[in-house]
């Protein structure tokens, strides 16, 4: 038995990961809760952190039956092969997800200009306007002893005022 990754029909990760589920293998869908807005009103719904792909615990013979799952596309492949997880990887995936909120977890985007603060590190505690950002940083302009220091950091470090 080793784990695979699986390509689902887009929206169909949870439905893929109950039919799997009634059919006897060990599928891990990892969920996240997001509040969404309808004009008339707000709901929390429970979406996949990987859109469109399920994992799937199932041996070689078995896996032409997890591709007849309605839903499934087609397994992940690398190198002409379908791609193997470890165990050792997967419980580094269930374990994570386990253990961290789904509203620790977020991509965050900000606006240039925007007053942020530093939650950690060398400039804790103070205070800066966006100057630009990057997939996963972002660059302040800190006001220190009447002299402007822009400095990049991490995402992780700064929060919004």
């Amino acid at each position: 038995m080793q784990w695979y990754a699986v390509y689902v029909k887009s929206r169909a990760e949870k439905k893929v990961n109950d039919r799997l589920d009634q059919q006897g293998f060990e599928a891990y869908c990892p969920l996240k809760t997001e509040v969404r807005q309808w004009s008339d009103r707000k709901k929390k719904v429970q979406v996949p952190y990987f859109s469109s792909y399920v994992f799937v615990k199932t041996t070689a013979k078995n896996r032409l039956e997890v591709l007849k799952t309605p839903g499934v596309v087609a397994f992940v492949y690398w190198l002409q092969q379908p791609a193997v997880i470890s165990e050792k990887e997967m419980q580094s995936v269930q374990a994570f997800f386990n253990d961290y909120a789904a509203e620790t977890i977020a991509i965050t985007h900000y606006e240039p200009g925007q007053q942020l603060r530093v939650k950690h590190g060398v400039f804790e505690g103070k205070n800066g306007v966006v100057i630009r950002q990057q997939k996963n940083r972002v660059c302040l302009q800190l006001e220190q002893l009447n002299c402007s220091l822009s400095v990049e950091l991490s995402k992780a470090q700064v929060e919004a005022v």
